[in-house]
């Protein structure tokens, strides 16, 4: 009865200590002190590592010799990778997904955006990352596209921890709000073509001036 309930304790602490790792809390860089997050949940460290060797799968932690975990730096290098991974395949997926959605798709897709955008408004940068994923996945219809769906939320938690950065020069969450926008009604209009333009110019935009940041 013990195993299984040691990895559901060690689930729970993965998303505990990811989402930490997507918001910032957990800096780049940092070191990931097993004893020291287990006293801040209050378990054991045998949860706790299964937690941060799952985390360093996820591309999200590394391990150094003699220097145990750390978060992952942010690189100009993963960002070209994983946004040039996300322009292989999220455009077309959207464009199939505009193709492949039915009434209640749209509605979670619209329900997704609603909340981005109210958390855009409000400046909860804090919750943008999780959020601004949900709404970009929604569009791919996860249910009719379940592999293409898994590949890009992996890529999506990588350049989540980017989002925040992207979107702090002023003018950014105005913009990212009204491209947001636009793409939603192309797609919810069916229009494949436009939905597949529209995610491949804002995924691009993002990727240049992350670039420029970066380099």
């Amino acid at each position: 009865m013990n195993e299984p309930l040691l990895r559901t304790m060690s689930g729970q602490i993965v998303t505990r200590i990811r989402d930490k790792i997507l918001c910032g809390d957990y800096a780049p860089g940092s070191a990931l002190l097993q004893d020291s997050i287990a006293a801040e949940f209050g378990v054991s460290k045998i949860p706790v590592r299964e937690a941060l060797v799952r985390l360093r799968a996820e591309g999200l932690i590394d391990i150094e010799a003699h220097r145990g975990f750390r978060v992952r730096p942010l690189l100009a290098s993963e960002v070209d990778e994983v946004f040039r991974l996300r322009l292989a395949l999220e455009p077309a997926a959207v464009g199939e997904g505009a193709k492949l959605a039915k009434a209640r798709d749209h509605l979670s897709a619209r329900d997704a955006l609603r909340a981005l955008s109210s958390a855009l408004a409000a400046a909860a940068l804090h919750d943008v990352g999780n959020l601004n994923s949900a709404f970009h996945l929604a569009l791919i219809v996860p249910h009719r596209q379940p592999v293409t769906s898994e590949i890009l939320s992996r890529l999506h938690t990588l350049s989540q921890r980017y989002v925040r950065m992207h979107l702090m020069p002023v003018g950014r969450v105005r913009r990212a709000t009204r491209e947001h926008n636009a793409l939603y009604e192309a797609w919810q209009r069916g229009e494949a073509r436009e939905a597949r333009q529209l995610t491949a110019q804002h995924i691009e935009e993002t990727r240049d001036e992350l670039a420029q940041f970066l380099g």
